[in-house]
């Protein structure tokens, strides 16, 4: 119980408590950095269990001269009377501040009381291996002790911030306890300095090297980095191990020297990225410009760079070159000033760089496209190709194709990417960019719209380990490809990693633009419109305002606005197939053309376009034209759509079509009575909820009829049953198709019941654990489920009583806290453990509710046992 929110002291953990042995004969092992609450633990088990304790600090004497001085010994007394005195009387020794070093072994292996041994560091002790395997020592280490949010929450007594301090101190005790206690970050000063005593020299060296980065990934950590997750001063993330954030602060506050020289010592293991990353973040930037000039790929994303611009643009050619790509690609145009002095460069490589980069970017739609110098940089970029390695001329080949694309000349597009891959090395990651463009191409070409979304989904991990600026432009382009084919689930997901992917800002803008017309989001999408004013991007200006105007169905929003997407908006919002923009080239364009087409005049000629457009056929229906806007007579086009879109539409020669597809009912009958259908809960009530009840235990028909109607003639009973499930049959089935029910009873049902009879059958403990509850069909009066109740309880107990392990002997007694067999099973396991005084107060408790709610005495075992404990 907690007292006051002001001191961890007096907030009682029975979290951890609960896991302590409590009775001499067993030990603890308290292992965590300064600050995780060791003494506070120890502490609170002193409290609980009101032992005789001992308690002495390794940091003033060995731990065998304190015990002995404390319990009335001289100093130099031997371990036999220490340890005849400890057995004399319950007690419990704390042994803090161990290194490990302190001779304890005539103490563990006689164990004359509880003892915890709490240290910073492993301890080495022989015997703890051997009493860990008898079942005698609990280990707790930072993880367990580090405060959940639920106790940091406690802690804080309801005062906000408690959420936001478990998150910045990973659930570090004693900062956490500070910020409750002052509303203040901690000092550092004195948490440095107890890291520093209670971390090996090489984990605070690695700690230091941490606090540069942003994290370090799982295949360059180092045994220094796994004892720093051990101590729980690290968070294991995907992407790698990261330190907490205010780790992080102090060490860059309090000592960025010690940062710079880890940083420089790890000169050798990082890779460039992370190593330009601690450059910067150390503030080692005179290393972080010559690291930038080397002829390496970096892989950062253009918003890292363009945020280190103070210091790259003081840079060498190389620098200024990846500034000024970075630039364009946060459409930022001051970036051709950098690149247009580097075309004209005498190095070759540089200069054929800066021509690939600004013929790239001029010819961007996202940068009001200027094709007449995208082709004058294209051609000068070509003069230089022989005068330079194979991978680079493949780089710029690949790059380059977006002219002549743009330009309308595809098949010069194709040739240029050809040559890009015949040039580029067979083992080069850059062969990827051209391959996905072919793919691209192929489906400008040829439609083969599943080709595309394939190349791409499975070169993503490839762009993201190797080319992560193109990242966000990929995931973007899975998003459209996706609401093409009506997947919304997938479209989403990828239009949300895009907007959220560092790389390239304005494809990562137009995704969030898309995501949030997509979710309806009309404050959302206003303030992402503004964001491309403030870019100078027309074409993102266009396209959101487009998008925007649809959502609020208000054309006045497309004023002033030019392009393909404002155009077919203005078209739709007005009605006016007049409105319609110029037959487009892309293929996409033209799928949206003729699907509005379609959507205001019915033509089936737009129809039949929109299936020959892709080699997907009706695949793309669902993302461009209405279910409800379908030929009736043509069922089979209603195929793509999502099942519960055309369940919802009634449309029976539709879903006749798609039968099998149907998922099978859901019932949960354990602890709640509960029907889920495709379309959602399906409510039945009274008699409806008895007569399902009855089919779910398997019985027939006849059987059915006979036992709710047992007083009619069978053939009255029948029509009445009749009746009742016609009216079940219209609460199961909506859609109007014979779906759950046959002439056998109920088909295609999955219940939580069939499932609890699985798991016992086939052994599964855990499974049955999960799954049952009481009460059995809730709701449901009716003799045949009363005797249902009976066996599956019975079958329940008997297999938990045989398993034997405390989760499930306790569910036993949360059933029936009268349960005496499984109470004493119980208690045996307790023991085994050393929870002597919960067992106590567990039999006390037994004792007090079988007296007052039966009025009787409890079996003589548990007396024996209940006198046993007490003496």
């Amino acid at each position: 119980m907690a007292l006051s929110w002001q001191s961890p002291v007096y907030l009682e953990r029975p979290r951890l408590l609960d896991q302590l042995p409590e009775e001499p004969g067993f030990a603890v092992v308290l292992e965590a950095p300064a600050g995780f609450g060791k003494s506070v633990l120890a502490g609170q088990l002193s409290a609980r269990l009101g032992l005789r304790t001992l308690w002495a600090s390794a940091l003033l004497g060995e731990p065998r001269a304190l015990l002995a001085r404390a319990l009335g010994f001289p100093e130099e007394a031997p371990w036999g009377p220490v340890l005849e005195a400890l057995a004399a009387e319950p007690t419990l020794v704390v042994l803090e501040d161990l290194k490990g070093e302190e001779e304890l072994s005539p103490l563990l292996r006689a164990l004359p009381a509880l003892v915890v041994l709490a240290s910073r560091n492993p301890l080495p002790y022989p015997e703890l291996p051997k009493l860990l395997a008898e079942g005698r020592l609990v280990r707790l280490g930072a993880g367990e002790l580090a405060f959940t949010l639920e106790e940091a929450q406690a802690l804080f007594g309801g005062r906000p911030g408690a959420e936001e301090a478990h998150r910045a101190t990973g659930g570090w005790p004693l900062p956490l306890f500070l910020s409750a206690l002052t509303g203040e970050p901690p000092e550092p000063g004195a948490l440095v300095r107890g890291l520093r005593e209670s971390l090996s020299p090489e984990e605070f060296q690695e700690g230091l090297l941490l606090a540069a980065l942003s994290h370090l990934p799982l295949e360059l950590a180092t045994p220094a980095t796994e004892g720093l997750f051990a101590k729980g001063l690290l968070r294991r993330l995907p992407e790698g191990f990261r330190l907490h954030d205010l780790l992080k602060e102090m060490a860059l506050r309090s000592l960025r020297e010690e940062v710079q020289g880890a940083v420089k010592g790890a000169e050798g293991r990082l890779p460039p990225p992370l190593l330009a990353q601690a450059y910067f973040q150390s503030g080692l930037h005179g290393d972080l410009l010559g690291l930038m000039e080397k002829p390496l790929q970096m892989n950062l994303p253009a918003e890292t760079l363009v945020a280190w611009r103070e210091v790259l643009e003081r840079g060498g050619p190389r620098a200024r070159l990846r500034l000024g790509e970075a630039l364009l690609q946060c459409g930022k145009r001051e970036g051709e000033a950098f690149l247009k002095p580097l075309a004209e460069a005498e190095d070759p490589r540089i200069a054929l760089l800066a021509c690939g980069h600004l013929a790239y970017y001029l010819a961007e739609i996202m940068l009001e496209r200027r094709l007449p110098e995208a082709r004058g940089y294209l051609e000068r970029g070509l003069a230089l190709l022989d005068r330079v390695d194979p991978e680079l001329a493949g780089r710029f080949l690949n790059d380059v194709a977006r002219v002549p694309f743009e330009e309308g000349k595809p098949e010069e597009a194709l040739a240029l990417l050809e040559e890009a891959l015949k040039r580029l090395p067979q083992d080069s990651p850059f062969r990827l960019a051209p391959l996905v463009n072919l793919a691209f191409l192929r489906f400008e070409l040829h439609g083969d719209l599943l080709g595309r979304i394939q190349i791409t989904e499975e070169s993503l991990p490839l762009y993201l380990r190797h080319m992560p600026w193109n990242l966000p432009g990929h995931l973007r382009v899975l998003g459209r490809l996706y609401l093409l084919l009506g997947k919304r689930a997938e479209a989403e997901r990828y239009l949300e990693e895009a907007a959220r992917t560092e790389g390239s800002p304005l494809a990562a803008l137009e995704a969030a633009m898309l995501l949030a017309h997509l979710r309806g989001d009309e404050g959302a999408l206003s303030e992402l419109v503004a964001r491309a004013e403030l870019w100078e991007s027309p074409y993102l200006v266009g396209r959101g305002r487009a998008l925007l105007a649809l959502l609020r169905k208000d054309p006045s929003l497309l004023e002033g606005q030019e392009g393909f997407l404002p155009a077919l908006a203005r078209a739709e919002l007005t009605g006016d197939p007049t409105l319609l923009p110029p037959y487009p080239e892309g293929r996409e364009e033209r799928l949206y053309w003729h699907a509005l087409r379609y959507r205001l005049l019915r033509e089936e000629g737009d129809l039949e376009a929109l299936l020959g457009l892709t080699q997907v056929g009706a695949g793309v229906l669902p993302g461009l034209v209405p279910l409800d806007l379908l030929p009736k007579k043509r069922p089979e086009l209603a195929r793509p759509y999502p099942l519960l879109e055309v369940l919802r539409s009634g449309w029976k020669e539709a879903i006749a079509l798609r039968l099998e597809e149907i998922p099978p009912l859901k019932v949960s009958v354990l602890g709640r009575f509960q029907v889920e259908g495709p379309l959602g809960p399906v409510a039945l009530s009274g008699k409806l909820r008895e007569v399902f009840a009855l089919f779910l235990l398997g019985l027939s028909r006849e059987e059915v009829a006979f036992h709710l109607w047992p007083d009619a003639s069978e053939e009255g009973a029948l029509n009445n049953l009749s009746v009742w499930l016609s009216r079940l049959r219209k609460a199961l089935e909506p859609w109007g198709v014979p779906t759950y029910l046959g002439e056998e009873g109920l088909l295609r049902v999955e219940s939580d019941l069939k499932a609890l009879e699985k798991a016992l059958e086939g052994g599964d403990a855990q499974r049955a654990l999960e799954l049952y509850r009481e009460p059995l069909l809730p709701g449901v009066d009716h003799p045949l489920l009363d005797r249902k109740r009976e066996e599956v309880y019975h079958r329940v107990r008997r297999f938990f009583l045989k398993v034997g392990e405390p989760p499930y002997l306790e569910r036993l007694l949360e059933l029936d806290p009268l349960d005496e067999e499984a109470l004493l099973l119980w208690a045996e396991g307790c023991l085994k453990r050393g929870q002597r005084g919960r067992v106590l107060r567990a039999l006390e408790a037994y004792r007090r509710r079988l007296w007052e709610e039966l009025g009787e005495r409890p079996s003589p075992e548990v007396e024996a046992l209940f006198r046993h404990l007490n003496r």
